[in-house]
């Protein structure tokens, strides 16, 4: 990225990053994956910045309308977001989950001398 207004749309926008190489070539399946992975951030990026920029506007300091307008805007851009990863997880399926770990019980084996102090079973 070489200037900031490539660098501000790429911070707030998943569909250029859709549209930039390898994901321009990529199948629907691996863009519907990368969509479903990273629109929550992008939606949460707008997510903040509308509720912030409403929450500013509906103190009595300072009611600019452009930014109750902003702000709107901002949480639709949100909710946007969020639409293409509901339906790219839809399209893509569920992230791969990873088998749970088993972890040692102390408690399970009564055999062995206990570590605690009330030396109680």
């Amino acid at each position: 990225m070489d200037s900031w207004p490539r660098r501000f749309i790429a911070y707030w926008f998943a569909l250029w990053h859709l549209r930039q190489p390898p994901l321009a070539t990529a199948s629907a399946q691996e863009r519907a994956r990368w969509c479903r992975d990273h629109c929550g951030t992008f939606a949460g990026r707008w997510f903040a910045l509308g509720a912030g920029l409403w929450l500013l506007f509906s103190t009595p300091f300072t009611s600019f309308a452009p930014l109750g307008i902003i702000g709107i805007l901002g949480l639709v851009m949100g909710m946007w977001h969020i639409a293409w990863q509901i339906l790219a997880q839809g399209r893509a399926g569920p992230p791969p989950i990873e088998p749970p770990a088993e972890f040692p019980r102390p408690d399970a084996e009564r055999d062995e001398p206990s570590d605690r102090d009330d030396d109680k079973p």
